[in-house]
């Protein structure tokens, strides 16, 4: 944000096992955005305990929820996650240049990609 004008650098926790949570470790770690050099943002500095958490509690990909749903299933939520990168397109490509320091253009490119993506693998889902 070359305008002069600071932002609030907030501190952001992880999501496990559907609540927010602050790492294992309580370690954080800056976001610099490359074009001022400045934080954006504080985020948890995960580790292997933040990792274990998560499979102790749903059982990893082999016995989760994951594991026990229907290829249709996975594939929907595959077209959930699109839609709605699509539907915040503006608020992740305004990061996404912040946080790698890229024109607008290329990151508005690379999130339309994460979209069409996951487009791609939820209609790969049933055709095994």
């Amino acid at each position: 944000m070359p305008s002069g004008v600071k932002s609030e650098v907030r501190t952001y926790q992880m999501y496990i096992n559907g609540e927010w949570v602050d790492s294992a470790s309580k370690n954080t770690s800056a976001v610099i955005d490359p074009s001022t050099e400045e934080a954006i943002a504080q985020v948890p500095a995960g580790n292997a305990e933040d990792i274990n958490r998560r499979w102790r509690r749903q059982g990893g990909f082999e016995t989760g929820p994951w594991a026990s749903s229907t290829p249709q299933e996975r594939g929907r939520v595959l077209f959930r996650l699109s839609e709605k990168i699509r539907q915040n397109a503006a608020m992740l490509t305004e990061l996404e240049s912040r946080n790698c320091g890229k024109p607008i253009v290329e990151a508005e490119f690379d999130i339309n990609d994460v979209a069409t993506c996951f487009e791609y693998y939820a209609g790969m889902a049933t055709k095994s």
